[in-house]
C-alpha cells in the first residue's frame, strides 16, 4: 500500500479520488482540513456546509449541501433539449373536448 501525505490523492478502482485527511484538535472538537483542490472539485468554500454520511462499514462520505448545477451540466441539458422533437400542443384540444 502506498503511503500518502495529508492532502495527497490517489485514484480508486471506481475512478473516484481517495484523499488522506489529517484529524486535528480544534477547540474541544476534532476537525479535518479539506485540501483546496478537493474543495474546488466539490464546489465548496469557507462557510459552506458539507453533509457527512457514515456508512455501516465505518466509511464517511462527504457531499456538498444543495450542490448547485454547474455549467457543464447546464450545457449537457441544453444539448439534450436541442435533440428533442417539437410536438404540437394538445392542451387546447383536450380542453375543448373535456366534459365538465
Amino acid at each position: 500500500m502506498d503511503i500518502l501525505k495529508a492532502g495527497d490523492m490517489k485514484l480508486t478502482k471506481s475512478g473516484g479520488e481517495r484523499i488522506e485527511l489529517l484529524v486535528a484538535k480544534w477547540g474541544n472538537s476534532l476537525a479535518v482540513r479539506l485540501p483546496a483542490n478537493s474543495a474546488k472539485q466539490l464546489g465548496v468554500g469557507e462557510g459552506d456546509t458539507l453533509i457527512g454520511e457514515i456508512a455501516p462499514d465505518g466509511r464517511m462520505i462527504l457531499s456538498a449541501e444543495g450542490r448547485p448545477v454547474g455549467k457543464s451540466q447546464i450545457r449537457r441539458m441544453h444539448e439534450f433539449l436541442s435533440r428533442q422533437k417539437m410536438t404540437t400542443p394538445v392542451v387546447e384540444d383536450m380542453r375543448r373536448e373535456a366534459r365538465y
